[in-house]
């Protein structure tokens, strides 16, 4: 199943390729490329007991949540945007940004959008994120817990500015398979193969020429083959982005409430999870007079509280990296 998953996802990946070498031709003088491409680090120190890279591999005990690990990742981030034709006509783009929490870290984002008169712009894309790893079986005590990937992979739509307001409206899909989902095995009400559903709205109000604040509100549906892994999640959030000068800052706050379906069978209840979050994002434009160049530092905090003290996370992350528009 996962191998015909990702030789479809493959197949869809190449033709997406096969569209843009196909456009640029077509479009020649009137098409162009514009985006940023970033390199630096973030380190992340968190301590998550379902994550590999949040948590040791031997557990003492399932009483408490992990403790925080530190992990250093070099990541690149790329946004880029194809304009095929006329300005208003069809766009391409590639993108590393996850679009959804449960999407995880790294992510290959490719699609399209397309300005509908009168309506607003419509956007597609299918995204993939490749080397997501997790527990065979989290909840050994006393032994090495052993590793597996799990390929999570999706496509979403939406509508942007609609009726030319600040309004957005986004679908978003994402499968979830385990390669060695022992656990599941073990206990089919943990089994971990699915699916997630997420309708997604936000809205930008422009107080001022150089600030917009976007509320956004979520609501998540995890349709596992475990229904003790299934939920139903809401997840309210507030941005702002602030433009003075030369200096770009982005802050942001969350909080979200998610709600088991069944009782889970190792702990003998049913999970209940809150999540709090707290980010901030400067970027510094033409640092030295360099036209096409930025520097970008990340901070962010996260915190997730559960009635099950096993599931409780939290995560300090900070990063910095350069930026070429393009």
């Amino acid at each position: 199943m996962k191998k015909k998953a990702i030789s479809s996802l493959l197949s869809c990946s190449l033709l997406f390729s096969g569209a843009l070498v196909s456009a640029q031709e077509q479009a020649q003088e009137s098409s162009s490329v514009s985006g940023t491409i970033g390199l630096g680090a973030l380190i992340i120190n968190s301590g998550n007991n379902l994550n590999p890279k949040g948590s040791e591999e031997r557990l003492d005990n399932l009483q408490s949540g992990a403790d925080r690990e530190t992990t250093v990742i070099p990541p690149i981030l790329v946004n880029a945007v194809w304009d095929v034709g006329e300005a208003e006509g069809m766009k391409l783009y590639l993108s590393t940004t996850p679009p959804i929490d449960e999407v995880g870290g790294f992510t290959i984002d490719m699609g399209g959008s397309y300005r509908l008169p009168e309506v607003g712009i419509f956007e597609g894309s299918f995204f993939v994120s490749p080397f997501a790893k997790v527990y065979e079986n989290p909840y050994l005590v006393g032994v090495n817990r052993i590793e597996t990937d799990t390929t999570k992979f999706g496509a979403q739509v939406g509508l942007n500015r609609i009726m030319g307001s600040g309004l957005r409206v986004k679908f978003i899909y994402l499968n979830d398979d385990v390669d060695d989902d022992v656990i599941g095995a073990l206990e089919p009400t943990l089994a971990r193969d699915g699916s997630v559903y997420v309708l997604n709205m936000n809205y930008s109000f422009y107080p001022t020429d150089t600030l917009e604040i976007r509320p956004r509100v979520g609501v998540h549906f995890g349709d596992y083959d475990g229904q003790a892994n299934s939920y139903t999640k809401y997840k309210l959030s507030l941005e702002a982005r602030y433009t003075l000068d030369k200096v770009m800052i982005v802050p942001r706050v969350y909080y979200s409430h998610s709600d088991y379906d069944e009782e889970h069978p190792v702990f003998d209840q049913t999970r209940e999870n809150d999540g709090y979050g707290i980010s901030l994002m400067t970027t510094y434009m033409a640092p030295f007079n360099f036209k096409n160049w930025s520097t970008t530092a990340l901070v962010s905090l996260s915190k997730g509280d559960s009635n099950i003290d096993f599931f409780d996370t939290e995560a300090v992350t900070i990063g910095g990296f350069i930026n070429y528009r393009f």
